[in-house]
């Protein structure tokens, strides 16, 4: 008899978390000691965005990184089954009000965040907030596994989860409803030429414009989510507006700076906590850049 893969991912989710946070530290002294997942491409990030430390300090900063990253994929699959009195418990919101007194008068929000913390638990508690949120993600290759996805981060309603290509169109839709519109702002252009260029970490480094471009077509404050892991299972998502309307005064591109400057800092502060796995700097700052989008 053939198992589905659904099935067996829900499975998993429903594992107690003290024998999930058992099989990632299994996992993690696996990827650092035997089988080196994505290792030259987590050396090289974090050998170009921390030049100044030690390779003792290096190979501390890996170890704890795949700790950290392995706990994320079991938590992940948690999610299919974590309760909403869980996730209240363990994913703290502070300064929320910075958005709600927003929304109560009637202004959408952008709400703006790095590869940081558990994204995947912070959109059920986001789900649980009083305030309606629109999700911006990138739809996975794999349809089985990008289902589980769309289950698992919709468990708790109240979000409306928007794929990225269709996300431009839902926004215009969607404009002059009280929402959270919540998107990963740090993720590489597939158009480096049509990207804001800048440097972070300590390398030049490419951003999507939508951010930037959401905030001036509809006057939308932007607002800097910082997701940070407290303990094992525990987290905090914390609030920061970073630029409101008008914005005619900022200069092209001063929404991304700052949302650069914030993030860069929150990695320096946690710098375990970001995904170093992913290929960020794969493009080179092209000789001629677009400046259509400013």
């Amino acid at each position: 008899m053939k198992v589905s893969p659904l099935f067996l991912y829900k499975l998993i989710g429903r594992l107690p978390l003290p024998i999930l946070y058992g099989f990632a530290t299994f996992c993690a002294n696996l990827f650092y000691f035997l089988i080196p997942y994505r290792k030259k491409v987590i050396q090289h990030n974090l050998k170009n965005s921390f030049p100044n430390a030690s390779q003792k300090e290096l190979n501390n900063l890996l170890y704890r990184f795949y700790g950290y990253l392995t706990d994320q994929i079991v938590e992940f699959f948690k999610g299919a089954s974590i309760t909403k009195d869980e996730i209240l418990d363990r994913y703290e919101i502070k300064n929320e009000e910075v958005v709600t007194d927003f929304i109560k008068k009637g202004i959408p929000v952008l709400l703006v965040a790095g590869h940081q913390g558990n994204w995947e638990w912070a959109i059920h508690r986001l789900g649980l907030s009083k305030n309606p949120h629109d999700i911006i993600y990138q739809k996975l290759n794999n349809p089985t596994f990008n289902e589980f996805t769309k289950l698992v981060r919709s468990r708790f309603g109240h979000i409306v989860l928007l794929e990225k290509r269709e996300s431009i169109l839902s926004t215009r839709e969607r404009k002059d409803i009280p929402r959270v519109i919540c998107l990963a702002a740090d993720q590489a252009p597939q158009k480096p030429e049509s990207a804001y260029w800048t440097t972070f970490l300590h390398q030049d480094t490419a951003f999507f414009t939508g951010m930037e471009r959401f905030a001036r077509e509809y006057n939308y404050p932007v607002v800097f989510a910082e997701a940070i892991r407290t303990k094992r299972g525990k987290y905090t998502l914390t609030y920061e507006l970073i630029a409101n309307a008008p914005f005619e005064e900022l200069a092209p591109g001063e929404i991304i700076e700052r949302f650069a400057r914030r993030l860069e800092k929150s990695i320096n502060e946690y710098p375990e906590q970001y995904l170093w796995s992913h290929r960020r700097w794969k493009h080179t700052k092209p000789d001629k850049l677009s400046t259509k989008w400013a």
